[in-house]
This record gives structure tokens, C-alpha cells and sequence, in this order.
């Protein structure tokens, strides 16, 4: 019993999250893809970066289900892996930027407290996934596709 106990805490810490980001698909216009998506945070505009984040991490890291071309992620490891082997390029990336591939954020709610007590906001984020692709592959994140 004491065993079994043990090796489901194992699992438990042991094992790798995924990031789960509250972020569903609206619609795609060419190499554009729009998503509709949570951000959480004390204020609207740190809200918003958050939600911004969350859509770019997800074209990079998950892929965005709901439309086919968008549905591979763009990386290929997971977010934390490649952090570590490219810190120099996801420090600059996340501390703004990320902003370059960002077309659009349209608020659609007010900043407010959801079920949990947190404050969220819920924003459609418009992501040039042609062009974070190409400054992935120019910075030898990922490879050119077909090579």
C-alpha cells in the first residue's frame, strides 16, 4: 500500500506539465490566425499581455486545434526545453518581443473576477504565424520546412 502510494506522488511530481492556455480558435485569413483568449493578471493591460502570450505560446508550443493548418505546433519540444537551449532568444522574445507576430488584441470583456477569484479578461488575438515561423527558422530555432 505504502509502495503504491508512493509511486503515484512520484508521477505525480515527476511527470512533465503541459501548459494548458485558455485559448480557442475563431478563425484563420491566410497565414493569420485568430484566437480567443484569457489573460490573467491585476490590471487590463498586464491582462492583455498575458493573453497575447498565451496565443503566441500556443502556435509555438501546442498548435491551435479547431483549424488544420495552424494544428502542429511550431516547436516541436516542449516550452521548457526550448527556453534552455535558446535563452537569449526567448528572453528578448518575452520580454516584448513576441509582439512583432501580434496583429491584433481586441478586448472583449472588462477585466473581472471569474469563478476562481481571479481577475481575467478575454481578448481575440490575431497571430502572423508566416512570419513568426520565418523568425524562428532565421534564428535556427526550428529548421526550414522541407530540409
Amino acid at each position: 500500500m505504502v509502495r503504491c502510494l508512493l509511486m503515484m506522488l512520484c508521477v505525480l511530481f515527476c511527470s512533465e506539465v503541459h501548459a494548458q492556455y485558455q485559448v480557442k480558435y475563431v478563425s484563420s485569413d491566410g497565414d493569420l490566425v485568430k484566437m480567443r483568449c484569457l489573460g490573467y493578471a491585476g490590471k487590463t493591460k498586464e491582462a492583455v499581455v498575458d493573453a497575447e502570450l498565451s496565443a503566441v505560446k500556443t502556435v509555438l508550443f501546442q498548435g491551435v486545434s479547431g483549424e488544420s493548418r495552424f494544428s502542429s505546433a511550431l516547436i516541436n519540444v516542449p516550452e521548457k526545453e526550448a527556453v534552455k537551449g535558446n535563452k537569449k532568444y526567448f528572453n528578448d522574445f518575452y520580454d516584448g518581443g513576441y509582439q512583432r507576430f501580434i496583429v491584433s488584441s481586441e478586448i472583449l470583456s472588462k477585466l473581472k473576477k471569474d469563478a476562481s477569484k481571479r481577475k481575467s479578461i478575454t481578448v481575440d488575438v490575431t497571430v502572423n504565424v508566416r512570419a513568426l515561423r520565418e523568425d524562428l527558422e532565421r534564428s535556427g530555432i526550428i529548421r526550414k520546412f522541407g530540409l
